[in-house]
Parts: structure tokens; C-alpha cells; sequence
């Protein structure tokens, strides 16, 4: 047991005593959890929480659903977690609680619930700045680095998703679960040592009877698996290279189970060269509580500052051993610091653990990204803007899409202009990377209530060329029609059906009642089951006029076709400058979805909840951003029927 899980011991003990203590439940599956329950087998604890492990054993006690606490008139539940996640913990489980009257407490027996209501997103650590470091850099002649959540991070909520992605992959290949088994088979090597990744494979093929080939081609998936994952902390990328250009001794140093040899090759390439040696714990066999610090002062004269993101390993452990040290945020923590904590609420299956981890990465990235921000995190350019608040929206539509359209030879997928036209690139991108086939073909559609309303009128000649338009595409031949439209009464659908006669299934966003029976009438999925924007307090039906601005294509309106076949268009009413930012979001909505279907093996069945989407489309609002793109709050709806709306300005309010 290490020194903080001594520590969380004695805070519970000296707050709750025994003799007085009632049942209580441990809400946690962690370290401090394990800590708790093994060293106070003294207390009434009847049992664990963690909505993810229900069902399961944890140390001996049952992992207890709702349903068995209120059945077991459990009144009281001890967060065993670190604080920054206290709120977010109890939002999951605060309703339920209200409703039953159990408190929730901390290991201090403060109100979790008080806790969150007058909780500030103001750490001291908001107050450090790269300079501060740099001052720290430059009194000192040997500078060491931590490297996982330091120099490097992993776009997933937590190192152990890497083994959730395996078990995707090796899903019915074993007759035990891949994730449960790697993990459990580290536990047992780490009782007695500091284990290499060779020794931990080891430990799992002896109790699984697995042959040398299957345990190393699982190791080099791990490793596979570890680099899609992996990307760079570019401020402390560069900071190390600051320290190079000193000329200061540069060491790395790492508790971790990918020996040197490893570890050396997943660094270049992420590109980080030029320090003197990398000293990994399990090469050495003593983690940097232990003797690791000791091992690297006996390499050098100078005096040390070792740069990390744990409190116990990167910023105890140095001091203890004569260095000084510098702590540092891991990404994912800072996240937890900050106004996007509420989206952690909706943490769960590997899906939403990865999309967590990939807005980390880029918000939280710079671990002084929340310097004098109160929690607000700030964007600057559109790419971010794009990949951080708009594409896990897109992704989680397009997702629903490839479930909605049936793997059938004969059928067409309209992606109706202009809303469709970063959707069908979107799809396209996904369906080369997940490899998928059998789906329908994928038409972007060049059409417009204007373009059917000239089409279907009295003028034969006006509505000429986009009939000739839907004879080209022959419709007739495909035996289901899917037509893509964004938020809408079905307006488009409707006429289109009536012009060409044949029937398509609507695949929307959302759709409306119109009041008219045969809008209402055509046959509709949508990806928000709703009838009315006015059902829901849902973000996004407010940013609806906005996000339309964004899905869009780079062209006007379209209007109609010429006697030549060519397309006619509206005039274009955005400027220069929004049509770069429009291209810089497109970019970050599209490396995006790269990211997610380079880390995702195959496409997902089970993707959060729209509420999930909803929440990150919360954090436009200054209420949660500071969102400095200079011309985003100028876009302007150019809609024909409505009228030009500022949907910019509205959204970043």
C-alpha cells in the first residue's frame, strides 16, 4: 500500500469511528477503495458502488446496483475517489440519493452534496504558469521528466481502455475476458516486483495455458493498440527541447512496465530524442518511491528538478531523495478541474471513455491550458473548435447512420445539399476506416425547397433541368432510397417524393411536425426522437440555425440547373475570413472522426447518449469556453424563406 493510500486510511479512521460508524457503502473500485476495505475489515462496510462493476466483487464485497442498497436500507455511502471527481460522482447518482435519503459523504465525512454545490473552479495550480517552470528549468543543471501524462498522453479516459480496445478485437477468441485477465495478471506480478510487460504476459499464460505465439502476438497488439492511442503533449514536447537547447542533462524516468527498449521506440515516434537515458522501473526493479530517484542522483553531479504529473511519485518521491520537482496537470485531471467536468457524468463504455480522452487531448493538451482561467478553457482557432465541440456530434450521428441503412445491394443514400455534404464525408471516411461494406451507395444530392418548388410548378421549361437531373440519377432502379436531411419538417422529402414518384425513408437529425398532413406522413428516423423542438431544453435545438452554418457545403444555396445541366446558385453572403474558419472546423470535425476510427477497431454498437453530445454542445457558451475565434460569431443563416439569422453570436453567448 503506498503512502496517499496510508494516508485516505488514516483521515477515515480519525473522522469516522467505528463504534458509532452505521453500515455504509464505498463508492469506488480504485486504489483507495482497496485501501479502505482491506485495512478497515473493523468497519460496517456492506458493500461497493461503481455503476460500471454491478454485479461483480470488489475485495471480498459485492458490487451492489441501487436496487440492493435500497433493498438493504443502506443509508450512507463514503467516496473513496479522488476530490476532483466528487462532484462528478455524485451528479451520476444524485437524484437516486435525494429520492432514497442516503448521504454521501467523503473519507472526511464532509458532504459531498455541500461540496458540490459551493465548489469554484479555482485550484492554486490555475496560477502556474510555463514561465514559472522555465524560471525552475533555468536554476537548475540536471532536469528529469516523467513521461506518461508528461511528455506523452493517450487519447482514452484511462491506460487500462487500451485493454477494453483489445477485448474488442479479441471478442470470443478466449474463453475469459482479455481486459480482467491482463489486469489481474499485473496485480499478481506487482505483489513482489516491478514487473516487465514480458513477465506480466507471462503470469496471464500460465493460469490461461496460452502457447509463447499467442502471448506475443497479444503483447505486440498491446503495443499496437498503446501507439494508436498515444500523441504527444506538445508544450512539454517543447519544453523538454528548451532544456536541450540549454544545455541541461535531460533524463526521462518512468514507473511502467514497457522496459527501455520499448518504451525508446513509442517515444521517437512521437518524436522525442535527445535526452541521455531513460530509466524505466521495471528495468530496475524499484518504482520512483523506491530507489529509482536514488539510481538516477548516482548518474549525475548537479543539482535535479524532476517534472511530473503525480503527486506522490513525480513531486513526494524526488523531494524525499534530495531533488526538487515541479507538478504538472495530467490532461484527463485537468478536465476534471474545469467548467467541461459535467461531461464526465456520461463516462462509461469504451465509447465515451474514448471520446473523453480524445477532448482532453486537445482542450487540456498544454498543461497550463487553465493559467488564470477559472476552469474556462479557451479556443482559439477553428480546428480545435471543430474537433473539440462540434465533431463528437457528427461522429455520433454518422454512427447511427451506418445502423440505420440496411447492407443491401440495391440502394442509394442521398446526402441532400448543402447539409450533407460534410455528413457524406464523414461517412466515407468512416467507412474506410472501419472497412465496411454492403452499404448503400452515396449520392450528394443537389437539391433545395426552391429547386422542387420550380421543379414542380407551372412552368415546364423553369423545372426542365432538375428533372432531366433526377432521370440521370435513375431512382427507379434502386429498391430503397435513403434521403439525408439535417433538422427539418420534411419538407424536402415530401416534394421530392411527389415529383419522382417513388418513396424514400428519411434519415434526420431531427424532425418537426409540420401541421401538414402529408409532410407528416412520410416515413422518417430520426437520430433525436422528438416531435417538437419545444420538448426538450436540449441545447442543441437552440443551436440548431448555428450548426447548420457548419454543416454546409462551400457553395450558396442552390436554385436550380440551366438548360446546360449546370447548377445555379444564390448569391454567396459569407465572407473570406468565415469561409477560412468554416474549412478550419471542417479540418478539426474531420481529424476527428480519423482519430476515433484510428483508435476504435470496428465500428461501435453502442455509442453514449445523445445527452452526452448535448452537454459538450453547452461548452460554445461563455458560460463554460472562452471561445476567442474573431468572425464565428458573425455567421449569419442565409435561409431564403426566413431570412438571414445571426446564429453565431447567439451561440457563444
Amino acid at each position: 500500500m503506498g503512502k496517499e493510500q496510508e494516508e485516505i486510511v488514516e483521515k477515515f479512521r480519525s473522522h469516522f469511528k467505528r463504534k458509532m460508524c452505521k453500515p455504509m457503502v464505498i463508492y469506488g473500485t480504485g486504489l483507495s477503495a482497496e485501501a479502505l476495505i482491506t485495512k478497515c475489515r473493523d468497519y460496517p462496510i456492506a458493500g461497493v458502488m461503481d455503476l460500471a462493476k454491478t454485479g461483480e466483487y470488489f475485495c471480498g464485497l459485492p458490487v451492489l446496483s441501487q436496487d440492493e442498497m435500497v433493498e438493504k436500507r443502506l443509508k450512507r455511502i463514503i467516496v473513496a475517489a479522488r476530490p476532483s471527481v466528487h462532484g462528478i460522482i455524485y451528479k451520476r447518482i444524485q437524484r437516486w440519493c435525494k429520492e432514497h435519503g442516503i448521504e454521501v459523504l467523503d473519507i472526511c465525512g464532509n458532504d459531498v452534496a455541500e461540496k458540490t454545490a459551493n465548489h469554484e473552479r479555482s485550484l492554486p495550480y490555475f496560477q502556474e504558469t510555463y514561465e514559472d517552470l522555465k524560471r525552475e528549468i533555468d536554476a537548475h543543471e540536471v532536469i528529469s521528466f516523467d513521461v506518461f501524462d508528461t511528455l506523452l498522453m493517450r487519447k482514452v479516459y484511462e491506460p487500462t481502455d487500451v485493454f477494453l480496445l483489445m477485448d474488442l478485437e479479441l471478442s470470443g477468441r478466449f474463453p475469459f475476458v482479455f481486459s480482467k485477465e491482463r489486469k489481474s495478471a499485473e496485480q499478481r506480478r506487482r505483489e513482489n516486483t516491478e514487473p516487465t510487460i514480458y513477465e506480466i504476459y507471462r503470469e496471464m499464460g500460465e493460469k490461461n495455458g496460452l502457447s509463447g505465439e499467442i502471448l506475443q502476438e497479444l503483447l505486440e497488439l498491446e503495443i499496437a493498440y498503446e501507439k494508436r492511442v498515444l500523441c504527444i503533449r506538445e508544450r512539454m514536447k517543447r519544453c523538454m527541447e528548451y532544456c536541450v537547447r540549454q544545455g541541461k542533462e535531460v533524463y526521462l524516468a518512468s514507473d511502467m512496465y514497457f522496459p527501455a527498449e520499448i518504451l525508446e521506440e513509442l517515444l521517437e515516434e512521437q518524436g522525442i530524442t535527445g535526452y541521455r537515458e531513460l530509466l524505466v522501473s521495471c528495468d530496475y526493479g524499484t518504482p520512483k518511491p523506491g530507489r529509482l530517484f536514488d539510481i538516477l542522483r548516482e548518474k549525475t553531479s548537479g543539482n535535479c528538478l524532476h517534472i511530473g504529473d503525480q503527486m506522490e511519485a513525480d513531486y513526494r518521491s524526488p523531494k524525499r531523495h534530495g531533488m526538487d520537482a515541479f507538478l504538472i496537470m495530467p490532461a484527463v485531471g485537468m478536465m476534471e478541474c474545469s467548467a467541461y467536468s459535467d461531461a464526465l457524468v456520461y463516462l462509461g463504455n469504451i465509447e465515451s471513455r474514448v471520446m473523453l480522452g480524445m477532448l482532453a487531448s486537445q482542450v487540456f493538451n498544454d498543461p497550463f491550458a487553465l493559467c488564470e482561467s477559472k476552469g474556462l478553457p479557451e479556443i482559439r482557432d477553428g480546428e480545435t473548435f471543430g474537433y473539440a465541440l462540434i465533431a463528437p456530434l457528427v461522429l455520433s450521428f454518422a454512427v447511427w447512420l451506418f445502423h440505420e441503412v440496411k447492407k443491401q445491394k440495391n440502394s442509394v443514400l442521398l446526402f441532400s445539399a448543402r447539409d450533407g455534404w460534410l455528413i457524406q464525408k464523414v461517412f466515407r471516411k468512416l467507412k474506410a476506416g472501419w472497412r465496411l461494406s454492403g452499404l448503400p451507395q452515396d449520392v450528394y444530392f443537389m437539391v433545395s425547397r426552391k429547386a422542387l418548388e420550380i421543379a414542380d410548378g407551372e412552368d415546364v421549361q423553369a423545372g426542365r433541368g432538375y428533372r432531366e437531373y433526377l432521370d440521370k440519377l435513375e431512382l427507379g432502379r434502386y429498391e430503397e432510397i435513403y434521403f439525408f436531411d439535417f433538422m427539418s419538417r420534411g419538407t424536402c422529402q415530401w416534394m421530392l417524393e411527389k415529383i419522382s414518384g417513388r418513396k424514400c425513408k428519411g434519415l434526420y437529425f431531427q424532425k418537426s411536425v409540420s401541421g401538414i398532413a402529408g409532410k407528416d406522413a412520410i416515413e422518417v428516423r430520426a437520430y433525436l426522437e422528438e416531435t417538437s423542438v419545444q420538448e426538450k431544453e436540449w441545447r442543441i435545438f437552440a443551436l440548431c440555425d448555428f450548426l447548420e452554418c457548419i454543416l454546409t457545403s462551400y457553395e450558396p444555396s442552390f436554385i436550380r440547373f440551366d438548360e446546360n445541366g449546370s447548377s445555379i446558385f444564390d448569391k454567396e453572403g459569407r465572407t473570406a475570413k468565415q469561409m477560412d474558419i468554416l474549412k478550419q472546423i471542417h479540418a478539426g470535425i474531420l481529424r476527428y472522426c480519423d482519430d476515433f476510427a484510428g483508435i476504435m477497431p470496428k465500428l461501435p454498437e453502442d455509442m453514449p447518449p445523445y445527452m452526452f453530445c448535448d452537454e459538450i454542445l453547452r461548452y460554445l457558451s461563455s458560460e463554460y469556453s472562452r471561445i476567442g475565434i474573431p468572425g464565428l460569431e458573425d455567421f449569419v443563416l442565409d435561409d431564403w424563406l426566413g431570412g438571414d439569422k445571426n446564429t453565431g453570436r447567439d451561440a457563444l453567448l
